[in-house]
């Protein structure tokens, strides 16, 4: 009977550490600092202000630097958005947690 115990108790621990690797989320939105054929990088949670400050720098370099909230979204079809529109994106699926955080999109639209 102790063996089977502690075997899910086994299960439960893997499942919960496996569960661990995608961040849940849902919805985002924030500005498009680059577009590419298939995906968007975006700084999520700043304002207007501080997107004007961030705006002529390279993306590469605010990777580089660190401190933002960035995601790269893969979607479809980019070439409606330019650099600087202010989006709502949902997601399709869970988000890769690395830093830009990667994930697939399912929608996304400017504000």
């Amino acid at each position: 009977m102790r063996a089977i115990k502690f075997f899910f108790l086994i299960i439960i621990v893997l499942l919960v550490s496996l569960g661990g690797c995608a961040k849940a989320q849902d919805s985002g939105e924030g500005f498009i600092l680059e577009v590419n054929d298939h995906s968007i990088l975006v700084a999520q949670n700043i304002s207007l202000a501080k997107y004007n400050e961030l705006k002529d720098v390279s993306s590469k370099a605010l990777i580089d630097q660190g401190g933002l909230e960035l995601i790269w979204l893969t979607y479809g079809t980019t070439d409606e958005f330019q650099k600087g529109d202010h989006v709502v994106f949902w997601i399709d699926g869970g988000v890769r947690e690395s830093y830009p955080e990667q994930a697939d999109a399912k929608k996304v639209e400017r504000k």
